[in-house]
């Protein structure tokens, strides 16, 4: 009985985490400061002390009784034979903000809990397969023809049709601005069930560009709905939806797959990792998504826990506000580049599941890793940010430890998620490393930092990107390294980069693809307007009792018809 409350009252906190995010800090001061209050209560008022305690005792009583009443009733509903999947992971992972695949990022997580899908789909190897479309012919090098799968319909029961799909595509492009970045499209045609994409130039990656969840297939004959969304065609359905706090889903009945073998999932946002992991440790969750590496050895007990892990292509890195004074200056860059301690942060921070940086792409990517470049750092060397600094002649002219030249201090903001103790542990690393060769940093944390990026309102940034989840070097340099890609947010702009991307995204020869990457890369390490610190492991951890999960590299997929709960 005392295990019910338990898990009871953890499952309350849970929520209540989610909701108030990173606001717990206060009130666990408050906390605090009542119990100092308590210890210090004069004698005379012992007899209404004990009067409280007996009221509180009955108080205690009466709750147990009813979080086990609540316990007996979560039992019969289990007892019916439902399968229930409850899975938790910080807003990272689980974050949407609506369940609108045109809005912002939400496509991504919408892949993520199974409701929406693609015309084509990537296996572990990133090679695109195809999904909602049965067939694909590549008419010319701008002309693509595709056959929409007979019999797949919508979760609210329309026909998945050629006219349809391109409905969704118009919409997403209108609504979208990384849209057009993604797959330059001339013009959509629909016949039936074949659709005809003509792109603006020949796309080597066309089929890899379908895979990107921003391309999801939604009805979009119908205005989304204000809280559950769009209706898209994945094994999952949601039926409650807040966002950045959770969403509960069934199985889609008109799913033209294989059944899924869930009834029932229901997925918690939980922005602190230690939450997470007590939960699953007194089986309130079956598991965590994107686990933090230093939480796996808590669940190293093979027979009662499974961790999978898959290489995949995120990378933690900064970014460098060129627009503003002092980190525009290369010397300070590099300066910086020197002051962290890329393989402590991997090997330590990350447990092992990461390795050091310094190129730009993992290895876990053909065109990745640091064969061909020549690097401008190779190691952790803050002597030798002392020997730039000095160089560029900066000095702590105010004696306070800061340099500064021509009155501008070393003195930045560094922004990072407040729930990704990686990044976390990585800043507090940098600012007292930094802090020794005279660069202040002031360290601020957002669950979500999208707005503060667009509005340049940063001198550095610590972020998490999965860099070819598509498995090309397109994806990454049209997103952030061109002049006018829409997370630039560093306002890096230079000819050379934007006229090799262009050819990239033009050749069919894949050799030329990934020499050009490259050259991008040497470019990128010379100027260092981005600095790429470590590559790192996707985790997931979950009791044994759940089958049939799978780890995809390229992040995209979590929820699938094949997961199970025993």
């Amino acid at each position: 009985m005392k295990k019910k409350i338990v898990s009871l009252l953890l499952a309350a906190s849970m929520l209540s985490m989610a909701a108030t995010g990173c606001g717990n800090n206060a009130g666990n001061e408050t906390e605090t400061a009542a119990v100092e209050t308590s210890e210090e209560a004069p004698a005379e008022d012992t007899a209404e002390t004990e009067e409280n305690v007996d009221a509180a005792e009955s108080t205690e009583a009466e709750e147990a009784t009813e979080a086990d009443e609540t316990a007996d009733a979560e039992e019969s509903a289990d007892a019916t034979g439902e399968k229930v999947l409850r899975a938790g992971a910080t807003s990272g992972w689980f974050g949407a903000e609506t369940l609108d695949v045109a809005n912002g990022w939400d496509g991504w997580i919408m892949s993520i809990y199974g409701i929406s899908e693609n015309l084509l789909r990537l296996n572990e190897e990133y090679v695109p397969q195809p999904y909602i479309a049965e067939s694909y012919e590549q008419v010319d090098d701008t002309t693509w023809k595709f056959v929409i799968r007979d019999g797949v319909t919508f979760s609210n029961g329309n026909p998945v049709t050629a006219e349809a799909v391109k409905a969704c595509f118009e919409r997403t492009y209108a609504n979208n601005e990384r849209a057009e970045g993604t797959l330059g499209i001339a013009s959509i045609e629909a016949d039936g069930q074949e659709l005809t994409i003509v792109t603006k130039d020949p796309n080597p990656t066309m089929l890899n560009d379908l895979c990107d969840p921003l391309l999801g297939i939604y009805d979009a004959s119908a205005e989304p709905d204000a809280e559950l969304g769009v209706a898209c065609t994945g094994p999952f359905v949601a039926t409650s939806f807040t966002s950045m706090d959770h969403v509960d889903m069934v199985k889609n009945e008109n799913y033209w797959g294989s059944e899924p073998k869930l009834d029932r999932v229901e997925l918690k946002i939980v922005d602190d990792m230690n939450t997470l992991a007590m939960a699953l440790q007194n089986g309130d969750i079956d598991m965590i998504a994107r686990m933090d590496a230093a939480e796996t050895e808590m669940f190293s007990d093979a027979s009662e826990y499974t961790i999978d892990a898959a290489t995949s292509t995120r990378s933690a890195f900064l970014v460098y506000n060129l627009q503003h004074e002092g980190i525009n200056d290369p010397a300070v860059r590099e300066a910086i580049g020197w002051c962290v301690d890329r393989e402590s942060f991997a090997d330590v921070v990350y447990n092992g599941y990461s390795e050091a940086s310094y190129g730009v792409y993992s290895t876990a990517v053909p065109f990745g890793g640091t064969d061909g470049l020549t690097l401008t750092i190779d190691k952790f060397d803050p002597e030798k940010a002392k020997e730039i600094l000095a160089d560029a002649g900066y000095e702590d002219t105010n004696g306070d430890g800061t340099l500064d030249k021509d009155g501008n201090e070393l003195s930045f903001k560094l922004m990072t998620y407040s729930y990704n103790n990686e990044t976390l542990q990585l800043a507090d690393m940098m600012q007292a490393e930094l802090a020794n060769v005279g660069i202040g940093i002031n360290i601020e944390t957002m669950d979500v930092m999208v707005e503060t990026e667009q509005d340049g309102d940063f001198d550095i940034v610590i972020d998490s990107y999965a860099m070819a989840p598509i498995g090309t070097p397109q994806y990454f340099t049209n997103l952030v390294f061109v002049s006018d890609a829409s997370d630039n947010f560093g306002k890096y702009s230079n000819a050379k980069v934007d006229e090799m991307a262009k050819k990239m995204s033009t050749t069919f020869d894949v050799n030329e693809q990934y020499d050009l990457s490259r050259q991008i890369c040497q470019e990128i390490v010379n100027e260092r307007p981005f600095d790429f610190i470590a590559s790192t492991k996707l985790i997931f951890c979950y009791r044994n009792n759940v089958s049939g999960v799978t780890v995809n590299p390229s992040e995209y997929y979590m929820m699938t018809s094949d997961i199970d709960v025993n």
